[in-house]
């Protein structure tokens, strides 16, 4: 690809520990952390029992403590940013937290005022005409939505017979009863991008990426590549995930379950030693995409410039075996170390930069040992020293929007000069640099990256 001069403008994040980028970054700074138990949501997920004790597990409780902890977000109101209200009944809750975090981009940007395109006659600085519905685009990674239980719970004890036996062929007659007619609706992977784009009167290029950990950040490619072709003038980008829905923690066979910590708020351990497994979190991002000359006519601040991106996928071990398992055997392992280092690689090639040049690595680091190995062998590899962060330590593994959390950090550490510290690390040594107290970024690079257990990887380089 050639050098990119697309430049990010406004960006918002929904987070555990924060609402907003600047008390999201804060928070970082302040070494907070979102990992908490889930008896302190407050969704409608499901919480441990009232007589759990995470300080004195014994037996079955010690087995499952770590399934009863996470990084919710408690500090959220929907009604805060939804407009209409009338559709906060279609929107489930990570659809409501990604159109809050678009909100927040496109305020940040200073675009509020000028949308929804085609319904306002106010006038960007440099312009002669209103900005029309077509130079609005949205894409964005997504992933499957769980409604909570509770929504299904009246249409599932129509399906049970006087012996508690649970009936199939019944649920399709009783779901017409019972169900929300729009339930559907409120759980298509492609309805935030929806949501944002018909709410902004949007008709450009409008999208949705389902591509696990690197849905966001191949979101964010083709957003880029949306203006480089001309074919949108602003674009919205971002990613949206869980992984403490209630329904989707019932199928959680696919990564190891983190060990509980004292205290519980350090659990989650990218690049340690000791870590056994991955803490779940829920987040939203988004960003306001435009052509550095589009932001200077208009006069905006500039938070990072996207300089280059590389996706590539080489199969992991255990895809290659056709095997997706959570043990911790590196005969069926996770991730790909060759598809992350040909990702950085790519990136600094095409934005013509060397190793030596890049001043921090925000890592995928989410504490699962066998894929923070690979991703540490890679980076070993190819930014041998190179100082690196892992925002998973404070949010959790979040899912499809894990890959834009580590987007929107870096954005922030340019916008901030500073690199904050990771938390919860017990080694003394790690293989990787990891910066465990705030510090000066002292260079003008920061490369974002993100992999998945099946063996696709995304690195992508802001600079200043």
């Amino acid at each position: 690809m050639p050098k990119s001069t697309v430049v990010i403008t406004g960006l918002g994040v929904v987070s555990s520990i924060g609402v907003g980028g600047d008390a999201y970054f804060d928070a970082l700074m302040n070494q907070k952390s979102g990992i908490t138990s889930l008896a302190d949501r407050t969704d409608e997920g499901a919480k441990p029992p009232a007589d759990w004790n995470f300080d004195a597990p014994t037996g079955e409780m010690a087995q499952h403590a770590g399934l009863w902890i996470g990084a919710p977000i408690t500090d959220f109101d929907a009604k805060q940013y939804v407009r209409p209200r009338k559709a906060l009944k279609v929107m489930c809750r990570e659809i409501q937290t990604c159109f809050a975090a678009s909100q927040m981009a496109i305020e940040d940007a200073g675009l509020a005022a000028f949308f929804p395109a085609g319904e306002t006659e106010s006038l960007l600085a440099g312009d002669s005409e209103p900005i029309q519905p077509a130079e609005i685009g949205t894409v964005f990674g997504s992933e499957m939505f769980y409604g909570p239980a509770s929504e299904m719970e009246d249409a599932m004890r129509l399906c049970m017979d006087e012996a508690g036996n649970f009936d199939s062929s019944k649920f399709g007659a009783a779901a017409m009863k019972q169900v929300l007619p729009l339930w559907m609706l409120k759980y298509l992977p492609n309805m935030p991008a929806c949501h944002v784009g018909i709410s902004l009167g949007a008709h450009g290029p409008n999208n949705t990426l389902v591509l696990g950990d690197v849905s966001g950040p191949a979101a964010m490619i083709e957003a880029e590549g949306c203006l480089r072709r001309s074919i949108a003038r602003f674009m919205i980008a971002g990613g949206v995930g869980t992984r403490i829905n209630t329904t989707r923690m019932n199928y959680r066979g696919d990564l190891p379950i983190a060990e509980v910590a004292d205290p519980i708020g350090l659990s989650s351990r990218p690049y340690d030693g000791a870590s056994r497994g991955v803490v779940g979190g829920e987040a939203a991002t988004s960003f306001v995409l435009e052509h550095a000359e589009s932001a200077s006519r208009r006069g905006a601040a500039v938070i990072a410039r996207v300089v280059s991106h590389a996706s590539r996928f080489i199969a992991s071990d255990g895809m290659q075996l056709a095997m997706r398992t959570s043990s911790n055997d590196q005969a069926t392992a996770r991730g790909s170390a060759a598809a992350i280092a040909s990702a950085i690689r790519g990136a600094l090639e095409s934005a013509e930069l060397a190793p030596s040049d890049i001043a921090l690595l925000v890592g995928h680091g989410s504490g699962d040992p066998v894929m923070d190995a690979a991703e540490q062998q890679a980076i070993e590899s190819t930014l041998p020293g190179v100082a690196v962060i892992a925002p998973a330590a404070s949010v959790g593994h979040t899912g499809a929007a894990s890959g834009t959390v580590g987007i929107a950090t870096g954005a922030l550490v340019i916008k901030n000069r500073t690199i904050p510290p990771t938390i919860g690390l017990t080694d003394a040594k790690t293989r990787v640099a990891v910066v465990r107290e705030a510090q000066p970024l002292a260079g003008d690079y920061v490369l974002c990256l993100s992999h998945t257990s099946e063996g696709s990887a995304i690195a992508v380089i802001l600079g200043t």
